[in-house]
């Protein structure tokens, strides 16, 4: 990182500030050997003219000249940039820009179920641990919204009880804290199930369908500019239905609340 070595002295320099999160230093003027970056934000010195058919501005880093990009700054001077800088930064700054992101994650989801009917041990009230993997994928809709598409798998065994649950829906998040490499993000979601199981042993496995929905929070720490280690925690609900053992046993609707703590790493595109 050279931020931190920018000189602001250059004979016959103006003034500029860095428009992009990583304005990257060159060390010659066709931009092919990258040596750092000015962080976004940034107040800075560069040469009055630009080189290599205005798209460079010169600059001194620890006491040589390297070269910047001149769509990364704002200059005082811009008044006379040329034409194809002009239209190139109107079209960059007209055009939306989706930014996307998919996230894996391994998940324990505690919960407490809720049972009219006892088949095997399982009993109202009782703790069920679910383990399941969950795959995410986001996209930013306008400033710090972004809306969620996802999968997730989850088993659990109970003594001599098993449930299978597949869901798939939508989620809304929020980017309630962003600083450096730190992202804090709220989400609730609305998960449809289209197949679950019910097993009791070896003596039958039957499937079923629901729905899930829960809030949860993320927290994101990016090792580098496109990966990421993501922490999640929230709570969630859960609904089975159309649960039908064969006789003697009593069909169930079963319920599970609870909350879910997971681990995964989030791309981001």
């Amino acid at each position: 990182m050279l931020s931190g070595f920018v000189c602001q002295n250059i004979w016959a320099a103006q003034d500029a500030i860095v428009m992009v999160d990583r304005a990257v230093i060159y060390a010659d003027e066709s931009m092919s050997a990258p040596i750092g970056f000015v962080r976004k934000g940034r107040r800075i010195k560069v040469g009055d003219i630009a080189r290599n058919k205005a798209q460079v501005y010169p600059i001194i880093v620890s006491g040589k000249v390297g070269y910047i990009r001149v769509l990364d700054v704002s200059t005082e001077k811009e008044s006379v940039e040329s034409e194809r800088l002009l239209a190139e930064r109107f079209h960059k700054a007209s055009t939306y820009k989706f930014k996307s992101n998919t996230s894996l994650a391994v998940f324990m989801y505690a919960s407490q179920i809720g049972l009219s009917h006892q088949n095997g041990e399982l009993a109202d009230n009782d703790g069920v641990t679910w383990t399941g993997l969950s795959l995410r994928g986001g996209v930013q809709t306008g400033g710090k919204w972004e809306l969620d598409f996802l999968m997730n798998y989850l088993s659990a065994e109970e003594g001599d009880e098993g449930f299978r649950a597949f869901e798939i829906g939508f989620g809304g998040g929020y980017r309630i804290f962003e600083k450096g490499r730190f992202i804090t993000r709220i989400s609730g979601q609305l998960l449809g199930i289209p197949y679950s199981s019910y097993a009791l042993g070896d003596l039958f496995r039957v499937n079923g369908t629901g729905y899930s929905a829960g809030l949860q929070v993320s927290l994101s720490y990016r090792f580098t500019e496109r990966w990421a280690l993501e922490a999640i925690g929230g709570v969630h609900y859960t609904k089975l239905y159309g649960i039908e053992p064969p006789a003697p046993y009593q069909s169930i609707e079963p319920s599970f609340a609870g909350s879910r703590l997971g681990l995964g790493v989030n791309y981001a595109f």
